[in-house]
């Protein structure tokens, strides 16, 4: 079993619908001249996307929420508006209520990451160490979390076990496959993501403990950012630049 064995997609007619919303936004977001001028992969990224029927600013985050959703893990988008220390005002893309956690998606070469580790700062614990071990009370196992969203880590044939696939197949692989989530700590620590062999919810770690239950994390097997272990799910939704035969005169 891994841990995404339990995933069921969108069924076609949802996704249809939800395709077709993001067309709308996108034209709309088009003609409006507030398209942003990125290059690279963020051209797409930074599209505005619906994904079982809540809107995203990006088609990154819309893709994080679907493999959200395959871990089983129950988010929140945008939930509340938050003053920092500092004074600012920060806005987290996800929380996740269930395992005590925040998720700031980012994509590749996009700035503006000082408010999420500012956030993370606020929420770590103050509980003592006792011969440099922690021993937290909290509700959340050294606070909660704020982990970095990043875009998804490649598939490399070579060194995730498709070596020997033919050169025609190794190249159809690597055109349509999604990659493999990625991810960082505001904490700059390593942090696993497993699946709880207690309560069977799947969580983020960085202390030997379940976000969920609190349980010992004893038998459960780790994986860190970018391991192969289970896919990204990509959500692109719809070309805006393939629309405009569509559009009335």
């Amino acid at each position: 079993m891994t841990i995404q064995d339990d995933y069921e997609g969108r069924d076609i007619f949802e996704a249809l619908s939800d395709d077709l919303e993001t067309a709308k936004l996108r034209r709309e977001r088009l003609h409006s001249g507030n398209s942003p001028e990125l290059g690279g992969d963020m051209t797409v990224e930074a599209l505005p996307t619906v994904y079982r029927g809540t809107t995203f600013r990006s088609a990154l985050e819309a893709s994080w929420a679907a493999t959200l959703d395959s871990l089983g893990v129950v988010w929140e988008y945008e939930p509340e508006t938050v003053t920092l220390p500092s004074g600012a005002r920060y806005i987290p893309d996800f929380r996740l209520p269930e395992i005590g956690t925040w998720l700031e998606v980012k994509g590749t070469g996009v700035p503006r990451v000082e408010k999420a580790y500012e956030f993370g700062e606020s929420l770590t614990c103050d509980c003592p160490r006792i011969r440099g071990i922690r021993r937290c009370s909290c509700r959340w196992p050294g606070g909660e979390l704020v982990l970095i969203g990043n875009p998804p880590r490649p598939l490399d044939p070579w060194s995730d076990g498709y070596e020997n696939c033919s050169p025609y197949a190794m190249h159809r692989l690597m055109r349509h496959h999604t990659g493999f989530a990625s991810w960082k700590s505001t904490r700059n620590s390593r942090c696993w993501l497993t699946r709880c062999t207690a309560c069977r919810r799947a969580t983020w770690f960085d202390m030997p403990r379940c976000r969920a239950c609190r349980g010992p994390l004893a038998g459960s097997v780790g994986y860190l950012s970018g391991d192969a272990e289970f896919q990204f799910i990509r959500i692109s939704g719809t070309r805006i630049e393939d629309e405009s035969p569509l559009e009335e005169s």
